[in-house]
């Protein structure tokens, strides 16, 4: 794998620069500085930092980097404006990050590995072939990128682009940390979400760390054999045992938890499955105000024969979980026209 041959500041946790950087600066209120341009002001160009040295700023250009990737094409929904980036990182890999708009609000939907290892069958970023791991640093960048790029603050971020979020949890929360911290990006803990098909080990420690932030299990089935048709990677997990998972993070975070199910039809859109899935949350204490079902109709690709549900039977499921007390939602497609849409989000 092609190397950098500077290091990649983002890469470096904001706390530890004081120590990275003492080579260079031996005042601390100027590493404060420098934080504060590349994570506040979202700056990413050394020579624009006007309140250090003109030396200091060339010591720091010489020896580090703030960019990595570039932005080979940026497409726009006429639909609904949403915007799809394709980044191609400093070894020529190519990776997605989607801007979602609605009304006063700016999210984010970001990648946390090239390619993904889960392979879903019903999903386009699962037909790209695992690469490597993005690093602490290139998931910050996607977000600093769009942020310079629309001229304005993000106000949430979704971990639900390409690849599993779990399998990359020691950046994952290198990044949550940099978020939420008030010195660094400064972002609502109840605005970040996390999402995982059920790396278990993962979710238990996301709770662990109290961040606060708000987890997503993408379960899409009712039952172990009907999920390991779409979900062949598992990882040995029943269903049961991932809603105990949520369950855990419900009790230990006190946060917000959502089930992300995927509405195919003729396969899990039925009344039973409705029904199942109710009974399943009940089961795991999992009806509570805390937890919601996001019902996503599925959209279609030319990859996969899958078809999207009929409206009558998204309804119908809808309201069978309501009946039972679950609070549920109906999620609207975003970016269909340019790939954008949830499970869409590949090679175009």
């Amino acid at each position: 794998m092609k190397k950098q041959k500077k290091t990649f500041i983002l890469d470096i946790e904001p706390k530890q620069l004081y120590s990275e950087l003492k080579p260079f600066i031996s005042e601390k209120y100027k590493v404060d500085q420098i934080i504060q341009w590349i994570y506040r002001k979202k700056v990413l160009d050394f020579n624009n930092f006007t309140n250090i040295s003109k030396e200091l700023r060339g010591n720091l250009s010489s020896s580090f980097t703030i960019t990595t990737f570039t932005n080979v094409k940026k497409d726009e929904s006429v639909i609904d404006g949403t915007v799809r980036y394709t980044f191609k990182t400093y070894d020529g890999k190519y990776m997605y990050a989607v801007l979602l708009s609605n009304e006063n609000k700016k999210t984010v939907c970001i990648s946390t590995q090239i390619g993904c290892p889960i392979s879903c069958n019903f999903c386009l970023s699962g037909k790209t072939k695992f690469v490597r791991n993005l690093s602490s640093g290139e998931i910050l960048e996607e977000i600093l990128y769009i942020e310079n790029d629309i001229k304005e603050r993000i106000s949430g971020v979704l971990f639900m682009g390409m690849g599993e979020p779990m399998l990359n949890y020691t950046n994952l929360k290198s990044v949550i940390k940099t978020l939420i911290s008030k010195k660094e990006m400064n972002m609502g803990k109840r605005h970040i979400t996390v999402s995982s098909v059920g790396v278990i080990p993962g979710i238990k420690s996301l709770a662990d760390e109290m961040f606060g932030i708000r987890f997503a299990l993408s379960l899409h089935a009712t039952d172990d054999k009907q999920r390991k048709k779409i979900i062949p990677n598992n990882f040995g997990n029943t269903i049961a045992d991932l809603l105990s998972a949520c369950r855990y993070y419900l009790k230990k975070t006190n946060s917000k938890v959502t089930i992300e199910y995927i509405l195919l039809k003729d396969f899990n859109d039925t009344s039973a499955d409705a029904h199942r899935l109710a009974r399943l949350m009940k089961a795991h204490n999992l009806i509570n105000p805390d937890v919601q079902v996001n019902l996503i109709p599925y959209n279609e690709t030319n990859s996969f024969d899958y078809k999207t549900p009929l409206q009558v039977s998204v309804l119908n499921f809808k309201k069978m979980l309501k009946l039972n007390g679950i609070t549920v939602n109906v999620r609207e497609p975003k970016g269909l026209d340019i790939g954008a849409a949830c499970g869409q989000l590949g090679k175009v």
